[in-house]
């Protein structure tokens, strides 16, 4: 068990892209998306959320869903109400529509050694916020950019303190990156069964 970290499954989106087809239940290799991810988490965290609005929906895991803090403020709302809601201080967050998370990936994300309200993978020098580690500590700076109309998930990034991990440190975890591969669209889905 990883000491001191929540997780939690932001799900609270519309999937325009995927005809509004909630993208947790996805089948990827002849399981649900969200099942293939607590599969991995369940053994490692004590703690784990779902960040979702259609509290029903979810209510078969048995886990705690959360609603978005502020409605209609996309994914950054959904962070902001799982770092509140959890018990542990920090929380990692993966995106509903991630089959592939691994335990190695996680750990990386969960190490104490990393003293930062912000753990983020970098990949082409663009931050993967929707696979990232965020402390309590964030939420006023969050709510703050919620408040004034900034809902892009990364621009608080800027009022707290922020570690990157960088391609070289996730391309050892796994060369292809794998791990970050999410199921956008429907090619997105058609892809993900094949390694």
């Amino acid at each position: 068990m990883m000491q001191g970290v929540a997780a939690a499954i932001l799900a609270g989106g519309k999937a325009t892209r995927m005809g509004g087809a909630p993208k947790s239940f996805l089948v990827v290799d002849g399981q649900r998306i969200i099942d293939r991810q607590l599969a991995v988490l369940a053994p490692l965290f004590a703690e784990i959320l779902v960040g979702a609005n259609d509290l029903a929906r979810y209510a078969e895991l048995g886990l705690p869903v959360i609603p978005d803090a502020v409605r209609d403020q996309g994914p950054l709302a959904g962070i902001l109400a799982v770092i509140e809601a959890a018990a542990a201080q920090r929380v990692i967050v993966v995106a509903c529509d991630m089959p592939f998370v691994s335990a190695e990936a996680l750990a990386m994300l969960a190490d104490p050694a990393i003293d930062a309200d912000v753990v983020v993978p970098v990949v082409d020098g663009r931050p993967e916020p929707l696979f990232a580690r965020y402390s309590r500590a964030c939420a006023a700076a969050i709510r703050a950019r919620l408040e004034s109309g900034d809902r892009k998930v990364c621009s608080f990034y800027d009022d707290v303190r922020v570690h990157e991990v960088d391609e070289p440190t996730l391309r050892a975890i796994d060369p292809a990156l794998r791990f970050l591969a999410n199921c956008n669209t429907p090619l997105d889905l058609q892809s993900a069964g094949t390694p």
